[in-house]
C-alpha cells in the first residue's frame, strides 16, 4: 500500500491574508478572495480589546486563526497600542505562545 503525501496536505497551499475592516471593528483573514476568519475588536485610543475570533468551519485546522492573532497582535506592537484580551481562543493560544504576550493585558 503507498500513500500519497499528496492527498494529506494541510490545509490549501494558498496563503491567508489579514486586513482591518475597520466599519465592522473586525480583523478579516481572507484567502482566495473569500472572508475565512474574523477576530473582532474594539478599538479606542489608549488600547484595543480582542473580543472574539471566529473560523469558517470549512477552514478550521488552517492556521486561519494562528494567522489572524500573529498579525493583530504585530499591528499592536508596532502602533505601540496595548491589547486587552476577552477572546477565550486567544486566551488559549497565548498559553501555547508566550513569546507573543508582549504589550498584552489578559485581565483587566
Amino acid at each position: 500500500m503507498t500513500i500519497d503525501l499528496e492527498d494529506h496536505v494541510h490545509g490549501p497551499e494558498e496563503a491567508i491574508a489579514v486586513r482591518d475592516n475597520s466599519v465592522a471593528e473586525r480583523y478579516e483573514a481572507v484567502r482566495g478572495g473569500e472572508v475565512v476568519g474574523i477576530m473582532i475588536y474594539e478599538r479606542s485610543r489608549r488600547r484595543i480589546e480582542l473580543v472574539h475570533t471566529v473560523t469558517d468551519p470549512a477552514h478550521r485546522g488552517e492556521g486561519v486563526a494562528s494567522v489572524l492573532v500573529r498579525t493583530v497582535l504585530a499591528e499592536a506592537r508596532a502602533a505601540s497600542l496595548p491589547v486587552l484580551v476577552i477572546c477565550p481562543f486567544l486566551e488559549s493560544w497565548l498559553q501555547r505562545h508566550p513569546e507573543q504576550a508582549e504589550g498584552v493585558i489578559v485581565d483587566d
